[in-house]
C-alpha cells in the first residue's frame, strides 16, 4: 500500500543517522534535528504539487511517529552529551531524576527508530524505553492477562459506541451548510455528539495499540519505580533496585496514553489536556514546551502541535484556541482559590466543569471538521460563545484581580 512513500521516511532517517555521528554540539544537533525535520514533513505535506505520491494513508502515520522518534531521539542524545543531572523534583520525599541514555550507535539508533510496535499508531516511546524493553532479563516473564484486560474492558464499551455512532455520522451532519438552519440548542447537542464520537476512536484504537505494546513488553516498569507516560521510571533508584528481582508487581504506566476519567470530569482545560494522548503531552513538554521561549511556550507549543497533526485549518483553529482557554483559567483559578484540600466550592466546579467539557466539544469539531469554511460555520452558529466566554474571564478576571481583591485586602 505504501509503496514509493516508504522512502519517505527513510530519507529522515538516513539523515539522521548522520546527524548523530558528525554532528557534536549539543545545540546544533537539536536545532539541525527540530526544524529540520519540520520543515521535511511539510515539504511531505505538499510534494503531491510537485507529482510525486502524496503523503497519505499508512505513510502519513509512520511519518508522524518518525517525525516524534527522531527529534526525541536527537535530545536523547544532545542531554545526555550534556550529562547535567538533572534533578526535576521531588515528590514525596523521594528525588526525581532524569535518565540519560547510552549514546546508540548507527544500528541501534535505527532499530529504534523503525522499532515495529508503535510505529504505524502510537504511543510515543523513547529511546531509553525501547532499551530497556530488550536488556531487562523479566520482560519475557511479566504477566501481562490482568494489564491486556484492562484495556480490553475499556474496549467493551468504546467500540460498541463507536460503531453506533459511525451510523449517525454527526461529523457529516454538521458539515452540512444546513446547519445554518438548526437552533442554537440542536448545533451544541450534534458537537457534542462529534466529541463523542472523536473519544471513543481514540479510545478504541489506543486500548489496541497499548495492548500490542504490553504483550511486545514495551513500557512496563515495576509499580513501585513510579512509572509515568513516555518518562519511565520517575524513582530511579527504586528502578535499580528492583530491575533484576522477581515476584514484582509491574505497570504499563509508561505507555498508558489516556488518563479516561479525568478526559470526561477534570477540573479544568489544562487538567483535561493533560489526560489526553498523554505520551505525546510528554515529547510536546519536554522537547517542546521546555525548550522554547517562556512569553510563547503555550502558543508554540500548540501550534507545533497543529502542524504535526497536519497542515488543515481545523487543527489550527481548534489547538491554537486552548492557549486562550488556558489563559482564562489560570486567571480565574486565582480569582476562585482552592481551600486546603486542593478543592474549590462545588457550584463553581460543577459550572466550570460544563464550560470545559462544552469547550472541548468546540475544538473537537475544528479538528473533525478539518476545513476553515465548516469550523467557522459552525462556531460562527455558535455565536462563538467558547472564545467570547473566555476573553471575558480573562477580562473581568484581571479587573478584578487589580481592583476588586486590591480593595478587599485594604
Amino acid at each position: 500500500m505504501t509503496r514509493w512513500m516508504v522512502f519517505y521516511s527513510l530519507v529522515i532517517v538516513l539523515l539522521h543517522l548522520v546527524l548523530y555521528r558528525q554532528v557534536r554540539s549539543s545545540s546544533l544537533l537539536g536545532n539541525i534535528s527540530f526544524y529540520g525535520t519540520f520543515a521535511y514533513l511539510a515539504i511531505l505535506r505538499v510534494i503531491h504539487f510537485a507529482g510525486l505520491p502524496p503523503l497519505k494513508f499508512i505513510a502519513n502515520a509512520i511519518q508522524l511517529i518518525m517525525t516524534l522518534r527522531v527529534i526525541g531521539l536527537s535530545y536523547e542524545i544532545v542531554d545526555a552529551r550534556n550529562a547535567k543531572k538533572d534533578v526535576v523534583g521531588q515528590q514525596n520525599g523521594d528525588a526525581r531524576e532524569k535518565r540519560f541514555i547510552l549514546e546508540p550507535n548507527s544500528f541501534e539508533a535505527f532499530t529504534y527508530l523503525y522499532s515495529f510496535t508503535g510505529l504505524f499508531t502510537g504511543p510515543y516511546y523513547t529511546y531509553q524505553t525501547y532499551y530497556d524493553s530488550i536488556h531487562s532479563p523479566n520482560i519475557p516473564n511479566i504477566p501481562v492477562g490482568k494489564m491486556v484486560k484492562e484495556k480490553i474492558w475499556t474496549l467493551s464499551w468504546s467500540l460498541p459506541l463507536l460503531m453506533l455512532l459511525y451510523v449517525l455520522n454527526p461529523v457529516e451532519i454538521l458539515k452540512n451548510e444546513q446547519i445554518n438552519n438548526y437552533s442554537f440548542i440542536t448545533v451544541m447537542v450534534l458537537s457534542a455528539l462529534a466529541f463523542v464520537y472523536l473519544r471513543m476512536r481514540i479510545y478504541s484504537a489506543w486500548m489496541i495499540a497499548e495492548s500490542i505494546c504490553i504483550c511486545s513488553g514495551i513500557g512496563l516498569y515495576p509499580k513501585d519505580c513510579k512509572p509515568e507516560p513516555g518518562h519511565g521510571p520517575r524513582d530511579i533508584d527504586k528502578y535499580k533496585a528492583l530491575a533484576n528481582k522477581e515476584n514484582i508487581v509491574y505497570s504499563a504506566e509508561a505507555i498508558d496514553n489516556l488518563d479516561i476519567p479525568h478526559v470526561e470530569a477534570s477540573d479544568g482545560f489544562r487538567s483535561g489536556m493533560r489526560a489526553w494522548n498523554r505520551t505525546v503531552q510528554f515529547w510536546l513538554a519536554n522537547f517542546v514546551y521546555k525548550r522554547s521561549n517562556k512569553a510563547i511556550r503555550m502558543p508554540y507549543t500548540m501550534f507545533v502541535s497543529a502542524f504535526w497533526h497536519g497542515i488543515h485549518p481545523g487543527y489550527f483553529l481548534s489547538f491554537l484556541t486552548i492557549p486562550l482557554c488556558t489563559a482564562a483559567e489560570d486567571i480565574l483559578f486565582k480569582v476562585v482559590t482552592a481551600d486546603e484540600k486542593g478543592k474549590r466550592p462545588m457550584w463553581f466546579q460543577f459550572i466550570w466543569g460544563f464550560i470545559r467539557m462544552r469547550g472541548f466539544e468546540q475544538m473537537a469539531c475544528g479538528f473533525l471538521l478539518l476545513t476553515w469554511t465548516d469550523t467557522i460555520r459552525l462556531w460562527s452558529n455558535v455565536y462563538w460563545w467558547l472564545h467570547i466566554t473566555m476573553a471575558l474571564v480573562i477580562l473581568l478576571g484581571k479587573a478584578y484581580l487589580m481592583f476588586g481583591h486590591k480593595k478587599k485586602k485594604e
